[in-house]
C-alpha cells in the first residue's frame, strides 16, 4: 500500500497512509492532511490526492500558489510518482511504496460519543419517581384498601406467634431428662427355609460359528501355497477372506506378517527420505538492525526498501536531480539512520544543490538585466528544478512572469485594434510576436494563437 511522506525541509513532517480515497490538503482544519503555514503559501483547501487506476494523481483546487512538481506548476492535475517531491508552499510530499503495508502515519484515533440518552432516561426516572412519592404521600388511601392491609397484617402476626411456640415446645422437649433404655432381648434367627429342588432343564448344545469352517479351508490352503513354495502375493486370495470374517485371526494375521515381509524383502529396502533441509538463519543486515516486534519477512522487506532508496538516491545524484535524491536519502536516514554514510550523502547533495540553485538564479538574474526575460525565466525554472522549495527562485520567476505577461497583454491588445479595423497583416504580426515572446502555458500565447488560427 503506497504512502505519502510530508517533509518541511529535513524533516518529516507526517507519513499518511494511501488506502484508496481520495485525500484533500488544505490549510483548513477539515481536511484529511492540515499543513499549518504561517506564511499563507498553503491555501485552505489547496489540493486532492485522488486515485487513479493503479496510480494517483494530485489536482490542484484552485490555489493561489499552485502545485509544483520539478520547478513546473501542475495546470489541473498529475501523476504522483515513487520518490519524485511535490511542492505545496513550504511543504514537500513524496509519494513511497510501503513494503509492511502498514504503518501509523494516518490511523484515525477512535472517539467516545456520549449522546445523554442515558443521562436524560436516568433523570427523567428520579423526577418520575419523585413525582410518585409526593403524590403518594399527599393522596389518602381509601378505607377499603386500609382494612385490606390490616387484616393481613393480622394474619401475619398470626403465623409468627404460632412459629414461636413451636419453637418453644421443641426446645423443652429436648432439654428434659432421657429415661433408661429397656433391657435389650436377644432374638434368635429362625433356621432357613430349606430351598426346593431345582428343576432339571435342557440346554441347547452352543451353535457353532458357520465362518470358523471356511476361516480352516483358507488358512489350510495358504499353507499348502507356503509350502508348495508359491509367490508370497498369491496368499492374499485367501488370507483377506479370513481377516475380513475374523479380523481378530492370530493365525492369519501372522501368516499376513510373513508375507509382507517376504514381499518387502524381493522388492529391496525403501529408498531413504531425503533430509529436511534446513531453515536459513536469520541474519541481520550490518547497520539495520531488526525492530522488537518485527517478523523476519518485514524486517527483510524493509532492508530491501532502504537499500533500493539508498540505490535510487544516488542514481538521481549523478543526474544532478537533487530533489529526487534528498527524499531517496532521507527515506533511508529515516529508516536506518548513518546506514552506509547516508548522513553524508545528504550533506554532499544538499550543498551540491544550493550551488546549482545559486548558479542559475544568479544567470537568470543577468539575462533579466539584459532585457532577456525568456532566458531569465528559463534560468529560474532550472533553479526550481534543483530545488522546487526555493524561495529565491519562485519569487524571480514570479516576477519576469509577471512582466511578461504584462508586456504580451499590451501586444495583444495592439494587435485586437489592429484586427477591428481591417489591418490583417500588422494584426497578424502582432500577435505572432506575443506567441514568440510567451512560453507554453501562458495565457497570451494561447490566446494569440487562437487568433492566428482565426486570421489564416
Amino acid at each position: 500500500m503506497p504512502r505519502l511522506v510530508v517533509f518541511r525541509g529535513d524533516a518529516v513532517e507526517n507519513e499518511i497512509s494511501l488506502s484508496g480515497g481520495p485525500v484533500r490538503i488544505g490549510r483548513h482544519a477539515g481536511n484529511d492532511v492540515v499543513l499549518d503555514d504561517s506564511l499563507n503559501g498553503v491555501s485552505r483547501f489547496h489540493a486532492e490526492i485522488r486515485p487513479e487506476g493503479r496510480s494517483y494523481v494530485i489536482v490542484d483546487l484552485n490555489s493561489r500558489n499552485g502545485v509544483w512538481i520539478g520547478g513546473k506548476r501542475v495546470k489541473d492535475k498529475a501523476a504522483l510518482m515513487l520518490g519524485v517531491p511535490v511542492t505545496v508552499g513550504a511543504f514537500e510530499l513524496a509519494l513511497e511504496d510501503d513494503p509492511s503495508g502498514t504503518f501509523d502515519g494516518h490511523a484515525v484515533s477512535p472517539r467516545t460519543v456520549v449522546t445523554g440518552v442515558a443521562v436524560a432516561d436516568t433523570g427523567g426516572a428520579v423526577s418520575r419517581s419523585g413525582a410518585s412519592v409526593s403524590q403518594s404521600r399527599s393522596t389518602p388511601r381509601p378505607a377499603a384498601s386500609m382494612s385490606a392491609t390490616n387484616r393481613q397484617i393480622l394474619i401475619w402476626s398470626a403465623v409468627a406467634v404460632g412459629v414461636l411456640a413451636i419453637c418453644v415446645v421443641t426446645y423443652r422437649v429436648l432439654r428434659r431428662p432421657q429415661r433408661q433404655s429397656p433391657p435389650i432381648v436377644a432374638v434368635v434367627d429362625p433356621a432357613p427355609p430349606v430351598a426346593a429342588p431345582t428343576p432339571q432343564i435342557d440346554v441347547p448344545p452352543p451353535v457353532q460359528d458357520p465362518n470358523k469352517a471356511l476361516n480352516e479351508q483358507d488358512l489350510q490352503a495358504a499353507r499348502d501355497l507356503i509350502a508348495a513354495g508359491k509367490p508370497a502375493d498369491a496368499l492374499r486370495d485367501h488370507l483377506g477372506p479370513v481377516l475380513e470374517r475374523d479380523p481378530d485371526n492370530e493365525a492369519a494375521r501372522e501368516l499376513k506378517r510373513t508375507t509382507e515381509e517376504a514381499i518387502a524383502a524381493v522388492k529391496g529396502p525403501k529408498p531413504p527420505k531425503p533430509p529436511t533441509p534446513k531453515p536459513e538463519p536469520e541474519l541481520e543486515t550490518p547497520g539495520i538492525p531488526r525492530r522488537a516486534d518485527e517478523s523476519y519477512q518485514e524486517y527483510t522487506a524493509r532492508v530491501k526498501a532502504i537499500q533500493v532508496n539508498l540505490a535510487e538516491g544516488k542514481n538521481a545524484l549523478e543526474k544532478n536531480e537533487y530533489a529526487v535524491a534528498l527524499a531517496r536519502f532521507r527515506l533511508v536516514d529515516r529508516d536506518a539512520p548513518k546506514y552506509q554514510g547516508v548522513d553524508a550523502l545528504i550533506t554532499d547533495a544538499t550543498a551540491r544543490q544550493q550551488k546549482a540553485v545559486d548558479t542559475a538564479i544568479d544567470s537568470g538574474q543577468q539575462n533579466e538585466t539584459a532585457g532577456k526575460s525568456m532566458d531569465a525565466r528559463r534560468w529560474y525554472d532550472q533553479a526550481l528544478q534543483f530545488n522546487p522549495a526555493s524561495v529565491m527562485a519562485r519569487e524571480k520567476k514570479a516576477a519576469v512572469v509577471l512582466k511578461m505577461t504584462q508586456a504580451a497583454a499590451d501586444l495583444f491588445a495592439t494587435g485586437t485594434a489592429a484586427a477591428k479595423v481591417g489591418n490583417t497583416a500588422l494584426a497578424k504580426r502582432i500577435f505572432q510576436q506575443v506567441f514568440d515572446q510567451t512560453m507554453p502555458g501562458d495565457e497570451y500565447r494561447e490566446k494569440a494563437s487562437k487568433q492566428l488560427e482565426q486570421l489564416k
